[in-house]
């Protein structure tokens, strides 16, 4: 049985502080939390801002490239986590650790597409968290490096698009309401502007343009990009 996370290394990976995993011996996918979170996860998941550096990132996966598509009990693989947070720079590292892996041979698909591709026990990609927490500056790097997949529903019968046009407003001041709306749009721009096939589904046989329609005259312009 695996023992848990040594706090003190908990800690260190909180903090994205290398030391104390280069002298490690055991194998680092093997440090877990209960949650089954590795020091990525850990790492990627308290930042309160996008780390200006990714030292740490790169530096763990070259010591255990294993953690690149570790995923934890919830099926999160770090780069769901970088996407949620709007690490934008880790995604970029995540993404390119990923690019240097062979392709499979079987299948033709390269790791990146892969990981990409993989989806959390809500059925959500990485695209699906981006979305979600409109991270724009991520969804134009996912939908870029991956323009021909569709992405399809989760559980819940949400692609991304749909997410996207139907986040509640969260914002009521006039400046937070503008800055809300344009985040919202570089989220559907991204997804409309870069991917090849575009699902607009939704649950219960509303599409994208419905929830888009629903939030009334703010969201016209959504509303424009989706109808064209």
């Amino acid at each position: 049985m695996t023992p848990y996370m040594d706090p003190v290394l908990f800690i260190a990976a909180e903090a994205g502080d290398i030391y104390p995993f280069e002298s490690y011996q055991t194998r680092l996918d093997q440090l877990l939390t209960p949650d089954e979170n590795t020091i990525l996860h850990v790492y990627l998941g308290n930042q309160s801002r996008e780390p200006e550096f990714t030292d740490f990132v790169d530096k763990i996966l070259e010591r255990c490239p294993p953690l690149l598509l570790q995923a934890n009990k919830r099926g999160e693989t770090p780069l769901h986590l970088a996407a949620r947070y709007g690490h934008s720079n880790a995604v970029k590292v995540l993404i390119d650790r990923a690019k240097a892996l062979p392709v499979d041979p079987e299948s033709g698909v390269t790791e990146a597409k892969k990981m990409l591709r993989m989806t959390n026990e809500e059925q959500d990609t990485a695209l699906h968290e981006a979305a979600r927490n409109r991270r724009g500056h991520v969804v134009d790097i996912l939908t870029k490096e991956d323009p021909e997949f569709s992405y399809s529903a989760n559980v819940h019968g949400e692609t991304p698009i749909y997410i996207a046009a139907s986040i509640g407003l969260l914002m009521w001041s006039r400046m937070g309401l503008l800055m809300w709306i344009e985040e919202r749009g570089e989220v559907v721009d991204g997804i409309l502007g870069n991917c090849i096939l575009v699902d607009y589904g939704g649950p219960h046989g509303r599409t994208a343009l419905h929830a888009a329609s629903a939030e009334g005259d703010e969201c016209r312009i959504l509303c424009s990009s989706l109808e064209n």
